[in-house]
């Protein structure tokens, strides 16, 4: 399998497991509705099975729809890659001992770390940070005033 594929596949997966799941459940609701006591009244949950089965579908066509939306956004360059195998990263995660953010790669599973305290909240150009530009040497251009 290639990284592209195991990345739709990772992508696809939790979609898949939601409708199986939706799937299963209505089967089981289904089959307790026949059962004699006061789960097994068929009158009072005769639709519940259907609309377990419809919010699963929901779900799992809600998560597809973003998903593809996430890959059209990818094949377009809109959203970063990995830098290894150029597939699509994941959400960004908490890193081990408050090391900061990080982001695992669909296709090869390889970690990239976000660096958030790098970047500075606004930006200053460096006319208004520098008063007066003729007299006053310039330390670098990534310092902060």
């Amino acid at each position: 399998m290639s990284y592209a594929g195991r990345m739709v596949f990772r992508m696809y997966l939790p979609g898949v497991l939601v409708l199986a799941a939706g799937g299963v459940a209505a089967a089981g609701l289904k089959a307790a509705q026949q059962l004699p006591g006061d789960l097994g009244t068929l009158s009072l949950y005769s639709n519940l099975p259907a609309w377990t089965f419809g919010v699963a579908l929901v779900v799992a066509l809600t998560i597809g729809a973003v998903q593809t939306l996430r890959l059209r956004l990818w094949d377009r360059g809109a959203i970063a890659g990995c830098y290894v195998c150029g597939c699509l990263l994941g959400s960004p995660r908490a890193a081990r001992r408050g090391l900061g953010l990080i982001r695992h790669c669909l296709g090869c599973g390889k970690v990239h770390g976000v660096n958030h305290h790098r970047l500075s909240p606004h930006v200053v150009p460096l006319a208004v940070a520098v008063k007066d530009t003729a007299a006053a040497p310039v330390r670098s251009v990534r310092s902060l005033p």
